[in-house]
């Protein structure tokens, strides 16, 4: 670096020397608002021009302070020309270049320094790896036109990037990984072409993105797994993301809002949440919308996951892939049908709120785990949510319902869905066992509809009454029967296990012996299925 001495300065320059012991601004604009405007900068001359040397002079030592006042560099409306070294330096006065325009990456790698403000700049890029800003760094409203780095850097403030347009398409526009910011990370209503990489970083209040832009198509658009943020994460009112948004293990003290957000990634992840911990709600409802699958398996969320008024499309593949998430509430009342299909399995909810009207055509819903569903709706009705499910047999989601419905003091309904349960199980086995399962659908609705069996026997009992009482069968030759009882009789045929003395003493002819055989056989086989039945529901019980 050149030596400068204020003999070489230029009038801008002797300006900026002069006010920086005494903490004073210098602002290169010349009373037209628009002078100022950065991006007009060719028409600046050379009264608009400070090197970059005579500032890093400035600020590492070249002017001694002014006893009764606080050193600054305090520079609004230049151009500064030559790049701006500061990498290593010990910086002990706040700096403030508003409104400049840089034409080299600026260099702050491992430099130590006070409040760096860049607010309103363009910049050719910011390199400040390893970094220690000891207050906030800003960036609001800067035009960046190459890479900004904050790798591994500490802000004990806030970093302020509302409103900036990061212009990096196809590569990293924001590169922060590990970054630790003591305060908020404010990216209000940014504008990124390139991806944003916040892996790692460590954010102790809150992250803004209301409003926000990022776009990187085909990539990602927002890289932050494992970001740990203390207080809430907001990417609302009219939040965009152009390629994925990756939040996996990422960890947020209170609530993820994206209320409001659109994410577009068609085909592949929209939202990558797997492992997220959420400490209140989760907000993907009012207006949110998701072109592509929103994946949060395994997240853990300390309140509801909100999908009220959401719309998710991923036509053909995962819309919602909620494996393995516990929270307390699921509020999936969308807007719309999800269009994809949406995985529930392994999942726990203490309450499921859902809308029939909104169903999504595909469910998974194997392992999910519930203590109520909210609206109450009848077992016919929840029986047709389960028949969502592509998978043949799953006894584990007829027994979790029918045991709600329990709980709810509904044993008709429980019984309802314990018997479809045994019904699809039975349509699942050989051509053989189906009928027999059959079998004991229509004598005893596997146990859960003891009385078709007594609606059986009376019909039988009824039509063997009435054959034998017109026409009695013989008595058995070389005996001494009882009386004819045609009831007696009927009922001596049907009931395998008692003897009334009646079967054996009279012997049927012609057709009624047809009959007769007919009643026997059937009288085995239905003793046999209410056993059956009556077994299982005892067990059940």
């Amino acid at each position: 670096m050149t030596f400068v001495t204020p003999e070489d300065l230029t009038e801008p320059e002797q300006a900026l020397w002069k006010a920086f012991p005494r903490g004073e601004d210098v602002d290169l604009r010349v009373g037209d608002p628009e002078s100022g405007d950065p991006s007009r900068d060719a028409q600046w001359g050379p009264d608009r021009e400070v090197r970059a040397e005579v500032i890093t002079a400035l600020l590492t030592g070249a002017v001694p302070p002014e006893p009764g006042h606080v050193p600054a560099l305090r520079l609004s409306g230049a151009r500064v020309t030559g790049r701006l070294r500061l990498a290593h330096a010990e910086i002990v006065w706040p700096v403030r270049l508003r409104s400049c325009v840089f034409s080299t990456p600026i260099d702050l790698d491992g430099a130590r320094t006070r409040q760096f403000d860049l607010t309103g700049s363009r910049l050719a890029g910011l390199e400040a790896a390893l970094a220690s800003i000891d207050g906030d760094l800003e960036l609001a409203e800067c035009h960046c036109t190459g890479r900004i780095r904050l790798t591994g850097a500490h802000i004990a403030g806030a970093l302020r990037i509302q409103r900036a347009r990061l212009h990096e398409p196809g590569r990293t526009a924001v590169l922060a990984n590990r970054l630790t910011v003591d305060d908020d990370l404010l990216c209000q209503e940014i504008v990124v072409s390139g991806e944003f990489q916040l892996a790692g970083a460590q954010i102790g209040g809150m992250v803004g993105l209301d409003g926000a832009r990022l776009d990187n198509p085909g990539g990602r658009a927002l890289n932050a797994f494992s970001l740990s943020v203390g207080a809430h994460l907001w990417a609302r009112r009219g939040f965009t993301a152009t390629g994925e948004m990756s939040l996996g293990d990422a960890s947020v003290g209170r609530e993820l809002d994206l209320s409001g957000a659109h994410l577009r990634n068609p085909g592949a992840n929209a939202l990558l949440g797997n492992g997220l911990s959420v400490g209140t709600v989760l907000f993907l409802g009012q207006g949110f919308q998701a072109e592509g699958a929103v994946r949060l398996r395994r997240a853990q969320i300390g309140g509801p996951l909100h999908l009220r008024h959401g719309r998710l499309s991923n036509p053909g593949g995962d819309a919602l892939d909620c494996r393995q998430v516990q929270a307390r509430e699921l509020v999936m009342q969308t807007a719309a049908p999800i269009d994809g299909m949406v995985d529930l399995r392994h999942a726990r909810f203490e309450v499921v709120r859902d809308d029939p009207a909104t169903w999504p055509a595909q469910l998974r819903l194997d392992g999910l785990g519930y203590d109520a569903l909210d609206p109450r709706l009848t077992a016919d009705q929840r029986l047709a949510w389960l028949r969502r499910s592509p998978e043949a047999y799953l006894p584990q989601v007829y027994e979790q319902l029918a045991g709600t419905y329990r709980r709810l003091g509904d044993e008709t309904d429980a019984r309802t869905v314990l018997l479809a349960k045994q019904r699809r199980r039975w349509q699942s086995l050989t051509w053989y066992a189906r009928i027999w399962g059959r079998l004991q659908d229509l004598t005893v609705g596997y146990g859960y509809r003891p009385l078709r069996a007594g609606g059986w026997l009376v019909a039988l009992t009824i039509l063997g009454t009435v054959t034998f009482g017109v026409d009695h069968p013989p008595a058995v030759r070389g005996g001494d029967p009882p009386a004819f009882n045609p009831l007696v009789y009927t009922l001596d045929l049907l009931l395998p296990i008692i003897d009334f003395g009646q079967e054996r003493s009279y012997q049927p002819q012609h057709r009624q012996r047809w009959l007769a055989y007919a009643l026997i056989a059937v009288g085995w086989l239905l003793a046999t299925t209410i056993a059956a039945g009556v077994t299982r529901a005892l067990r059940r019980e």
